[in-house]
């Protein structure tokens, strides 16, 4: 399951690439894909996806990303996640 918000409330008031060198993040585009997505490489930066959206929950997200919000599954309890 993403990270991205999952309603559009939550939407509007999420920052993006919020980190110690930029607190303030980015705000949500509304024309874009609501999932947070990382850049590959030696330091990770998380953003807003670039894709367009209008698929899933609320139609928040793009066709990719709809497909892991729309079953979330509850993660077993575990030696790593306790319950």
């Amino acid at each position: 399951m993403g990270f991205g918000p999952k309603t559009l409330e939550e939407a509007k008031g999420f920052r993006y690439g919020t980190w110690a060198g930029n607190r303030k993040g980015t705000v949500y585009d509304p024309n874009r894909c609501a999932e947070e997505v990382a850049f590959g490489g030696r330091m990770v930066i998380f953003h807003q996806c670039y894709r367009k959206n209008g698929h899933g929950p609320k139609g928040l997200y793009c066709k990719q990303h709809a497909k892991k919000n729309n079953n979330p599954v509850e993660p077993t309890a575990g030696i790593n996640n306790p319950r």
